[in-house]
């Protein structure tokens, strides 16, 4: 039998054992009415605050939170591929993409995971709303730092906590001219980690790109493609009204 969102926060609710919907609003960060809403039916969540539900309880899978479909806790559901196949599950609720997240936590551990399709598997993943099902490899990297925050251009600035949706550019690609007046992007260097930089110019025969921040702050770099993991267009930006 098909459950409805309130159904599965219910059962949510209820796994965790709280007696109280100020119990589930602490837990999630949401106010109490909005949590005894979602609770009671009385109102739909929106694909932001079922990020912030899958996120505050890690053993809760995505895709059954949001579809009904699968397992309610992740050891259950089957294992899958991961970034090369299935990053990114489309789903069929309301047009919403799930996105395994790099947060500042699994930051340390994945440039060690890179590759990996179980540990890719066992990220979280949260939900995008997307006018398509997109094509490519797909991952959501948070913004650490404050390299990309500009007080003259506020619109193009990155802050910390922000959440970026990622195409990977995939490595083939990287010979040709990157699309530099398009997209920013989100580097993986071996040494460096991630960082979310603008890039200013691809020296294609050198296999060189320079690296810019929109924090003056931050001096241009130049790095060599040999020595990057990843490298992904951020195609979308996710931001906290909470500052």
């Amino acid at each position: 039998m098909t459950t409805t969102i309130s159904e599965r926060i219910k059962q949510i609710f209820d796994y965790k054992q709280f007696s109280k919907y100020s119990e589930f609003a602490e837990a999630t960060g949401l106010s109490h009415q909005v949590a005894s809403n979602y609770i009671k039916g009385k109102q739909k969540p929106d694909p932001d605050k079922l990020a912030k539900i899958q996120q505050s309880f890690d053993e809760i899978n995505a895709e059954w939170l949001l579809t009904g479909n699968g397992n309610m806790l992740k050891d259950e559901k089957e294992k899958g591929g991961a970034l090369k196949n299935t990053d990114a599950l489309w789903v069929n609720y309301e047009h919403f993409k799930l996105v395994p997240l790099i947060s500042h936590r699994a930051r340390a551990g994945f440039l060690s995971g890179w590759g990996d399709d179980e540990y890719i598997e066992d990220l979280p993943k949260i939900p995008w709303e997307v006018d398509r099902e997109y094509k490519g490899s797909y991952l959501t990297f948070e913004v650490s730092g404050d390299s990309m925050e500009s007080d003259e251009n506020p619109r193009e600035s990155l802050f910390e906590g922000d959440l970026l949706l990622c195409r990977e550019v995939q490595k083939q690609h990287w010979i040709n001219k990157l699309h530099i007046k398009k997209w920013d992007f989100v580097i993986v260097h071996r040494e460096q980690g991630i960082l979310a930089k603008r890039i200013v110019h691809h020296d294609t025969e050198k296999g060189e790109i320079t690296l810019h921040s929109l924090n003056d702050y931050y001096e241009d770099i130049t790095v060599r493609l040999d020595d990057l993991v990843g490298l992904f267009n951020i195609v979308d930006v996710k931001r906290s009204r909470r500052r």
